[in-house]
């Protein structure tokens, strides 16, 4: 599916959800269309850009096994 832009140079594009998060991101676009109409950047309410975190992991659970424990914890507290 590729979504109609403006560009801030007044181009016309089609692009993908990727190329509209990488044009938003490098701030080349002016504005463009949702299922419910144009949206002007800096003008229209829009959802946060996240940005991809490339850095070294961090955390030592997985996100699985950090809830597993909280909940045997939780239960072991009660019995």
């Amino acid at each position: 599916m590729f979504i109609p832009v403006v560009l801030k140079d007044g181009h016309e594009e089609l692009v993908s959800k990727d190329e509209l998060r990488s044009l938003m991101f490098n701030k080349q676009v002016m504005s463009f269309k949702r299922s419910d109409g144009w949206v002007v950047l800096g003008r229209d309410k829009m959802r946060d850009l996240k940005v991809p975190y490339n850095g070294v992991e961090r955390r030592q659970y997985n996100g699985v096994e950090r809830r597993q424990h909280n909940v045997f914890s939780l239960v072991d507290h009660w019995l």
